[in-house]
């Protein structure tokens, strides 16, 4: 969620273990790509492309590795190149006209009209190659209209801003076109990163878009034993390699499975947020069809005359409710992004273009509200639509669901008092804006207590008990970290953190690592104070965490001249990185994870004879994988863990 002065907003797209788990499915299967070995699970581009046949009607569809490709492979399949003019909207992205300029073919851009960006005003020709119809925000270009008015042109349907919207005929956007084509961007509503779709009921043109996809190849209809791909040439159109990843296509299918319900919401949130604007005389710009869908890339607003300056406009919003708004594209003859005599193969083709003005006017005195802002609550809208109307006056603060926390403690419960210490400081966290759940795992191994006694103050604790009988390994180090992971497989909070049975946290613990988790961190963490079993400050004169000896003097002498530890304090400045870019220390007990990034971390790995010498326990694994992965990571740089020597990973600091 992306934070604003009294609320949240949603992120976009929506990822989350099932999204995960469709990847790793894609990367056990062996083929990353169309040309990949044959193996027994099912190609996930296949995949992809059947079901959005299946939701467009459509007898072909072919997906790419861009939506700026799907236009270049729907052009050179309607045998469009140098010399042909191709008609599109002068308010759009800047693709669409590269895309043209890519295949030698010159873009004429058209103006729009007073009731939408997408319809066409003047155009500069009467008669083009071809025509490219763009649905831009909510608002839905009129192909019927477009071929009547250019009769002869090939009609090429860009539906990246509505994919699967209803048109008004009750048909589906990416089904009206001679060619379709979609953008899979990482900001659309069907989101892969990048990705693109060519989409026809054209059995001819099918064949050419497969060819020129997939470097003058097709898929065999029954791939020969020992093949190395499923490919063969297609004896027909030169190709290149545009095709879409597996992986791409496999997180496809994973944002499909999710549009239904997704729409739904988009749909009943722009209907709550259009009563209120409208109620306050704005004018709110989206086709019927695009509404009652849900299927939208953003919704224009026009400014009324009391908002001079659409940027002052979009700040303001940003400053009152911190909901993040847009501008149309500027027309693209004019715009900072089109500059195509800076490319000798582009500068050389020209363009035409007319008048703008009805383009220049929808870029300067309209706004954007995108799409994944309606899935926000209702309550989240109403602030929005009071920073919208209502000057600079502040929304009150919005009440949605408060985050949860899960606090997990793993224990034998054979040291009932630092148990009960390390509890309580759980139940005295203060100015904590989450709810906080106590989960203790009770280890029933060798050593256990026979009874475990919970302090009084805590309600509501859930209590999971692991017998011995070898579902876990015996060895300590290793049956912590498994106990960790069951911990992390079972976890139900929105973020975890663990704190051992023998340390405590400051009351202000959690408060400081959720404030900056709230800023998007997936893993943040503190730092820590040592004690000693009196609970006061201690001081040392080695690394604890390796026997005594020299290696572990020199390793506290590293770490002193890294700023993160020495003698004179008892203060660890934990750090993800150290200052040389070696990877740092960070305890397990300072960590507050958001939940979305554990799938990608396994505490329980082996370790081997030299990481056994060395002491290396899982926050020392975690912290490898939080590095190699670029989880990003931040440090309140607050020592507010006070960890108690003498424990499993330095036991020779027990008397000290």
């Amino acid at each position: 969620m992306t934070e604003g002065p009294d609320l949240r907003w949603p992120l976009w797209p929506e990822i989350d273990d099932l999204s995960a788990q469709s990847i790793q499915a894609a990367l056990l299967s062996g083929r990353l790509a169309v040309s990949g070995p044959p193996s027994r699970w099912p190609s996930r581009n296949v995949m992809a492309a059947g079901a959005l046949a299946r939701l467009t009607n459509r007898r072909h569809v072919t997906l790419t590795s861009s939506g700026s490709s799907a236009i270049v492979i729907a052009l050179q399949a309607a045998d469009v190149g140098p010399g042909d003019v191709v008609l599109l909207p002068a308010s759009t992205w800047v693709a669409c006209a590269t895309a043209v300029l890519r295949v030698g073919a010159v873009p004429a851009f058209f103006d729009g009209t007073a009731d939408s960006p997408c319809l066409v005003g003047h155009s500069p020709v009467d008669a083009p190659r071809a025509v490219l119809g763009v649905h831009l925000y909510a608002q839905h270009c009129d192909v019927a209209a477009l071929r009547r008015r250019f009769p002869g042109a090939v009609l090429i349907e860009d539906a990246s801003h509505a994919q699967l919207a209803e048109s008004a005929d009750g048909r589906v956007a990416g089904s009206l076109g001679d060619i379709s084509i979609m953008s899979t961007q990482a900001t659309k509503i069907l989101a892969t990163g990048e990705g693109g779709v060519v989409l026809t009921d054209d059995d001819e043109l099918a064949s050419r878009i497969e060819s020129l996809v997939m470097d003058s190849r097709r898929r065999m209809a029954e791939p020969a034993p020992y093949s190395l791909n499923e490919l063969e040439p297609a004896n027909q159109q030169h190709g290149a390699n545009h095709a879409m990843s597996e992986l791409s296509a496999a997180l496809l299918l994973d944002q499909l499975a999710r549009l239904p319900g997704q729409a739904q919401r988009r749909a009943r949130g722009l209907g709550h947020l259009l009563g209120r604007l409208t109620d306050a005389g704005w004018e709110v710009l989206a086709d019927e069809g695009a509404w009652r869908s849900g299927n939208f890339y953003g919704v224009v607003v026009r400014l009324p005359e009391h908002e001079p300056e659409a940027d002052a406009f979009v700040s303001k919003v940003r400053r009152t409710c911190g909901a993040v708004l847009d501008r149309v594209y500027p027309p693209l003859p004019e715009g900072p992004l089109y500059r195509p005599a800076t490319v000798k193969q582009y500068g050389e083709i020209g363009g035409l273009t007319g008048p703008l003005d009805r383009a220049r006017h929808w870029h300067e005195r309209h706004v954007v509200i995108p799409h994944h802002v309606f899935l926000a609550g209702q309550s989240s809208l109403d602030a929005l639509g009071a920073a919208m109307t209502a000057g600079v006056r502040r929304p009150k603060a919005a009440q949605g669901r408060r985050p949860l926390v899960e606090v997990v403690v793993v224990t034998r419960g054979d040291r009932p008092e630092l148990l009960a210490a390390a509890l309580e400081s759980v139940a005295a966290q203060q100015d904590v804006e989450a709810d906080i759940s106590l989960t203790v795992w009770l280890d029933e191994g060798t050593g256990a207590a026979e009874t475990v006694r919970l302090p009084a103050v805590l309600d509501g604790v859930r209590l999971t008990t692991v017998g011995h009988a070898g579902a876990v390994p015996a060895e300590p180090w290793t049956r912590v970290a498994t106990l960790r992971q069951f911990a992390i497989d079972r976890r139900i909070g929105d973020y975890l953190t663990f704190l051992d049975d023998d340390n405590t946290w400051e009351p202000d613990h959690l408060a400081g690592l959720l404030a900056l988790a709230g800023r998007g961190y997936p893993a943040v963490h503190s730092w820590r104070r040592m004690v000693g079993a009196d609970g006061n400050p201690v001081l040392v004169d080695r690394f604890p965490w390796l026997p005594p000896g020299t290696k572990a003097v020199q390793r506290l002498a590293e770490l002193a001249s890294a700023g993160i530890m020495c003698a004179e304090s008892s203060v660890i400045r934990d750090v993800v990185r150290r200052p040389d870019g070696g990877v740092g220390m960070v305890d397990m007990g300072e960590w507050l994870f958001d939940s979305r990034v554990l799938p990608l971390l396994r505490i329980a790995t082996p370790r081997s004879a030299a990481e056994v010498e060395e002491r290396v326990g899982e926050d020392d694994v975690i912290l490898r994988q939080i590095v190699r992965l670029g989880v990003p990571t931040a440090s309140t740089e607050r020592e507010t863990l006070r960890y108690r020597l003498g424990g499993m990973s330095n036991p020779e600091m027990a008397t000290r």
